[in-house]
């Protein structure tokens, strides 16, 4: 048997605690009523900075830049070339476990 498909979506949230990926209602994902997008570039070392947006915030996209992997809220680690989505309303840290880095988030709220 040979399976084929294509999913056209922006955001694919997978649960960390599951070993699979579901995807929901896209429409449960959606945030119709945004209010603020702010785009932020930097470079990164390795000691810890914050990621500030301003509020309401509710997701931040982080593109890994660079050439080397970056680590954001001390344990999430981005390759580089490569993307996180994160629903969370705080600002996070980020950080290059070693040598330098750079990024583009854009915060979403």
């Amino acid at each position: 048997m040979t399976v084929r498909a294509r999913i056209d979506i922006d955001t694919v949230y997978h649960d960390a605690s599951d070993s699979s990926l579901t995807i929901g209602n896209l429409a449960e994902h959606l945030s119709p009523a945004l209010t603020t997008a702010q785009t932020v570039s930097a470079s990164v070392g390795t000691a810890s900075v914050q990621i500030v947006g301003t509020t309401p915030l509710s997701t931040l996209v982080v593109k890994n830049t660079g050439a080397s992997a970056l680590r954001l809220a001390g344990s999430i680690n981005v390759s580089a070339g490569r993307l996180a989505v994160l629903p969370v309303t705080a600002t996070i840290t980020v950080s290059a476990p070693s040598g330098s880095g750079t990024y583009t988030a854009i915060w979403m709220g």
